[in-house]
């Protein structure tokens, strides 16, 4: 990821460029569907703490630039997000796989035509299971 155009993102929502909001959203980027606590674990070497942490995501997810949803343990996990986001989470083992291809655009013209909405992006998080775990079980 260009750090130009994250930092461009950072601008358009209005939110503050701080070392550590980079730092959390770069964590989930690099190895997405992690849990704030992983992520609080490994940047505490950083010298960036726990709070500091849970804030950045709550601003971070709170502005459209990472997802949180719901791992088959219940627990919310998160990926870092450019524009939009569409995830396919396993519900066995809580793999995640990134979506590149968007039909929901025609959707989000039509809706905004009918509700007079001004629609400004999505996330879509789809729950299955993957292959792997499809094998595992001879399903």
């Amino acid at each position: 990821m260009h750090s130009s155009a994250l930092y461009e993102q950072f601008a358009e929502r209005g939110l503050r460029r701080t070392p550590q909001r980079l730092a959390v959203w770069r964590a989930f980027a690099e190895k997405p569907g992690r849990t704030i606590r992983q992520v609080a674990g490994d940047l505490a070497e950083e010298g960036i703490g726990q709070a500091t942490v849970y804030r950045a995501v709550r601003a971070l997810e709170g502005a459209g630039l990472l997802l949180g949803y719901a791992s088959p343990r219940g627990e919310v996990r998160y990926v870092a997000v450019l524009g939009h986001a569409h995830v396919l989470v396993c519900r066995r083992c809580g793999e995640v796989t990134s979506l590149q291809e968007c039909q929901i655009e025609d959707y989000e013209r039509r809706l905004q035509s009918k509700t007079g909405y001004q629609i400004s992006g999505h996330t879509l998080a789809i729950y299955g299971i993957c292959p792997r775990c499809l094998q595992e079980e001879g399903l």
